[in-house]
């Protein structure tokens, strides 16, 4: 049984590949990264050994606890990722008459077959290379297999066990606003930790007192699921084979146990029937109707309103959109720590600084928080340019209903209006004031307003120019479609630079005004941006309406079921 669903996942992954040329040239291109990646990582473990002897309880301790990590990423991940790939769903066995006793050990070794899989059990083997030259390299290569093997079984665990409630249309909305944010988080984190820990260590102790914190976490975590596999090495590598045996015995019946567990909630989910979703039916109190209701919408502007009214629905309600909201404000985020700890990275050196290497440090510490501010801003107008791909395919009403071009674009970007404009004046106020002053804060606003009026005025041309493929509705906003990557790629390097060269003088103005001219640069940012903003609806709903048909057609294509 476990050799059938190795040939079978196996078969799967390359049939998936071949359905299309860009999935295999983008499989090409992150396998040869993670092969590069790998390499890196193989080769700092063997030079690593190197300075092994004399620290063998320090080494123990961060595999130990890097090791939990990365089991407990494995375990907890995929639950964020729910449905992004169900190669080897339970519920497609169901007409066959199995136990779940005996599909979880084919299930689980056939994590390995994929690129995450792979990589991870590649560098948990890779472990055994810091102990070289030492007896513990045997008994790396076992901890490392049992350390892979538990990670899987975590994430079969987990994924199976919860899979009625994650399957569930509100949850896998929620799961996946949550993934975006963990992926964003854990983009700057990386950051954040290696500053931050620089800081630290730059104080008198600050090194060790990190040491001895990890030493006592991992001390905990030894005796854990996360932790025991890799302590079996920790402890063969201090010369105590005793413990070492006792974490081995500890680590099988761990094993032994999250098998047997994953049997049973497979059998369950075998047995269980699939999950029907109700949806609620909109009342007259609904926000289409609200928004339609308005004093002014009617006659030619009651489509404008309409739609105006069903997009601000889906920022409530649809997690594409959702989740675009926290990766524009993460960029002010991570430019402005990034400003902030620069200069500090500098005085910690313990040498006394330049005066020049600090005023250096000072403008370039400013230039990345006003880089940061102006990329969100324009960020939060480039969001539009996706908002008709979502329609998907039922973007044929816009047709049949003789809505006007200039009805649709100027109904999405108010509704961004409404939902993205007040966080483009909150993080233009709240930044500048807090760090500086309050006198520079015109001038931020109005480099903002342009920026973001901008690139609201080039998406509304760009979204009907390039229809590009992205997740169909109810699915993960991760899941890649074939050919969104160049077409989004293209799409986004478009808007942004006229985007933002559009709005480059009025930037460029608000640099340099001071005084009361601050508050003219203000008011020509609104009126300039107001003006690009109208002339990107004109133009967009001009190019809607001459392409309706061949947008029509692109989007019937993006959403075929082959495509997937």
């Amino acid at each position: 049984m476990v050799a059938t669903l190795l040939r079978l996942k196996y078969h799967l992954v390359i049939a998936d590949m071949k359905r299309s040329v860009g999935r295999v040239v983008l499989f090409v291109f992150f396998a040869l990264y993670c092969l590069m990646m790998v390499f890196i990582a193989l080769v700092g473990f063997g030079a690593a050994s190197e300075y092994r002897t004399g620290n063998e309880h320090v080494v123990a301790s961060i595999t130990t606890f890097v090791g939990s990590l990365v089991i407990a990423g494995w375990t907890i991940l995929p639950l964020l990722f729910f449905g992004v790939d169900q190669t080897l769903d339970p519920a497609r066995f169901r007409p066959f008459p199995l136990r779940g006793s005996r599909l979880a050990p084919g299930l689980v070794l056939a994590g390995v077959i994929g690129l995450p899989g792979l990589v991870t059990a590649v560098l948990c083997l890779g472990v055994a290379l810091l102990w070289l030259g030492h007896g513990a390299v045997f008994v790396g290569l076992i901890a490392g297999s049992l350390g892979f093997l538990m990670s899987q079984v975590g994430c079969r665990l987990a994924t199976t066990a919860l899979s009625g409630t994650l399957s569930s249309r509100k949850m896998r909305d929620l799961t996946g606003v949550i993934a975006l944010i963990v992926i964003l988080v854990l983009s700057t984190g990386g950051y954040v930790v290696s500053m931050g820990l620089s800081l630290w260590s730059s104080r008198a102790g600050g090194g060790a007192a990190t040491l001895a914190t990890v030493e006592q976490i991992a001390g905990v975590l030894a005796w854990t699921p996360l932790g025991s596999p890799w302590a079996i090495l920790g402890a063969a590598g201090q010369g105590q084979w005793g413990m070492s045996v006792v974490f081995l015995v500890l680590t099988c019946c761990y094993l032994g146990l999250g098998i047997w567990g994953y049997g049973v909630v497979l059998d369950r989910a075998m047995l269980a029937p699939d999950r029907v979703s109700s949806a609620r039916v909109m009342g007259s109190g609904n926000i289409i109707d609200a928004v339609s209701s308005w004093p002014g919408l009617s006659g030619r502007l009651a489509g404008m309103g309409a739609i105006m009214g069903r997009c601000l629905r889906y920022w409530r309600r649809d997690p594409r959109y959702l989740g675009q909201l926290p990766a524009v404000l993460m960029m002010p985020v991570l430019f402005t720590i990034m400003g902030l700890t620069m200069p500090l990275m500098v005085e910690a050196g313990g040498d006394e600084v330049p005066l020049e290497l600090m005023g250096f440090m000072s403008n370039l510490s400013l230039g990345l928080i006003a880089f940061g501010l102006g990329f969100a801003a324009v960020m939060a107008g480039y969001t539009l340019s996706a908002d008709l791909a979502y329609d998907s395919t039922a973007w044929w009403i816009h047709l049949t209903s003789g809505v006007r071009g200039w009805q649709d674009r100027l109904g999405r970007v108010l509704a961004s209006v409404v939902v993205m404009g007040p966080l483009v004046l909150v993080v233009g106020i709240a930044v500048p004031w807090f760090l500086y002053s309050g006198s520079v804060v015109p001038n931020v606003v109005g480099a903002m307003i342009v920026l973001y009026a901008a690139g609201l005025g080039v998406s509304s041309i760009f979204s009907a120019w390039i229809v590009y493929p992205v997740a169909l509705p109810g699915e993960s906003p991760l899941k890649m479609r074939t050919g969104m990557m160049g077409a989004q790629m293209l799409s986004q390097f478009g808007s942004l630079t006229i985007a933002g060269l559009l709005a480059l003088p009025v930037c460029l103005w608000a640099i340099v005004a001071r005084g009361w001219m601050s508050w003219i640069v203000l008011a020509v940012g609104v009126v300039w941006g107001g003006i690009l903003m109208a002339a990107g609806v004109f133009l967009g709903g001009k190019l809607t309406e001459s392409r309706g048909p061949t947008i029509l057609s692109i989007l019937m294509k993006n959403d075929s079921k082959d495509r997937n």
